[in-house]
């Protein structure tokens, strides 16, 4: 068994954190040791689901030959061929089909958003208080808590704002929660329901205990292995928002809003109406705001790009050092063009160009996610000069 495993990390959350990934090799050794190949999480959404969702036809070929259930749905009604439909994975899709993989009619069409709603409700006395487990955050509008749903944990988000008693309010909120309802991806956030009919209105998301990448990038630089993997997840992630038909644009991406999960993922948290701060009316974190925005200009889904690459950036030589304050850092971008310096000697070639494309002044110049993937999954690790030097043991005469 792996490292992670004998961590802890329970064997589903390793089948699925690997399906996603498409690394046949581990998910062979776990299948080899007995793990359940029909296994899910609290969404109903197996090996197979992730694998079809991200067209990984190998992986795929070895969940059905291991007796992969072809038509496993999951909460929202989709099997794995409505998935790889979904996400146009073509091969998947026939290879699915030759397997006798179907997709349920879910008989949702021309339904209201109040029939919708019944989609994502929660009953909130079935939320159970853990009073042992403090508070993750909160303010005079909003606060965060762990409570126990359903024999599980996850994370209930008391809305408290007064706004909350207006009918436009609670009307948006409803729209942005379908929204949510219909979002699924191994590197978003899950969003398990909502408790809307009586007050406060409450969201309710899966429970990350592992914490955010601002708290492990506070204990030093990455490694560049790590920091590698983990520019994979966001990239995705954001691709994925950014590539909904309603072209999701996060507005405040920042480390504090990167989770990790127990298989070591990132999830992307706080995007759309319902973030802890938006960009859409000029507002938010500083640190990582891009310069069109400290100007107030227009601006569109490349300032996640910008954000990406302080992100990366930070990963591979730490977090930044503040001089002055946040919002001084943001003038100095946008009014004078100022970006940091590499200095690290672990980045993969190439990382510190696609880094720099991703500030570019010229939001119009910045990559698209899906190219910054492809850039990224081309990436040939990188060693240090020390661990060069380490592996050389040749003696200049």
């Amino acid at each position: 068994m792996t490292d992670t495993s004998r961590n802890g990390l329970g064997t589903t959350s390793l089948l699925l954190s690997y399906a996603s990934k498409g690394n046949v090799t581990a998910i062979k050794e776990l299948l080899d040791e007995d793990a359940a190949v029909n296994a899910s999480d609290y969404d109903g959404r197996t090996a197979l689901h992730l694998a079809a969702s991200e067209g990984h036809v190998p992986v795929v070929e070895l969940l059905l030959k291991h007796g992969a259930d072809v038509n496993p749905v999951d909460r929202w009604g989709d099997t794995p061929l409505a998935d790889a439909r979904k996400y146009t994975k073509g091969a998947v899709a026939k290879l699915l089909e030759q397997h006798g993989g179907r997709v349920e009619d879910k008989k949702k069409q021309g339904a209201s958003y109040d029939d919708l709603s019944a989609q994502y409700e929660i009953d909130g006395s079935e939320l159970e208080p853990l009073p042992h487990i403090p508070a993750l955050w909160q303010n005079a509008n909003e606060e965060f808590r762990v409570v126990n749903w359903r024999g599980t944990k996850v994370v209930a988000r008391y809305l408290l704002s007064p706004l909350t008693q207006d009918p436009d309010f609670l009307t948006k909120l409803k729209v942005e929660l379908l929204m949510l309802e219909r979002l699924r991806h191994p590197n978003i956030l899950q969003f398990l329901g909502a408790v809307t009919r009586t007050s406060p209105p409450t969201i309710v998301t899966e429970y990350l205990p592992r914490g955010d990448l601002h708290t492990l990038m506070s204990k030093g630089r990455l490694s560049s292995k790590q920091a590698q993997s983990f520019a994979l997840d966001i990239a995705r992630g954001i691709n994925y928002l950014h590539e909904h038909k309603d072209c999701i644009v996060h507005g405040n991406l920042r480390p504090r809003n990167l989770l990790q999960n127990e298989a070591g993922q990132l999830k992307v948290s706080d995007f759309g109406l319902l973030g802890s701060k938006s960009h859409a009316d000029g507002t938010g974190t500083y640190e990582y705001m891009a310069p069109e925005v400290y100007r107030k200009e227009q601006f569109d889904k490349s300032i996640d790009t910008f954000a990406f690459g302080l992100i990366v950036y930070e990963m591979y030589e730490g977090l930044q050092s503040m001089d002055g304050n946040p919002e001084t850092l943001a003038r100095k971008r946008a009014l004078d063009d100022v970006r940091p310096s590499f200095n690290a000697t672990s980045y993969p070639p190439g990382m510190q160009e696609l880094i720099a494309a991703c500030w570019h002044k010229d939001p119009s110049k910045r990559p698209q996610f899906s190219e910054i993937i492809r850039q990224l999954e081309d990436m040939k690790p990188s060693f240090s000069s020390a661990k060069i030097m380490q592996k050389c043991q040749c003696a200049i005469l």
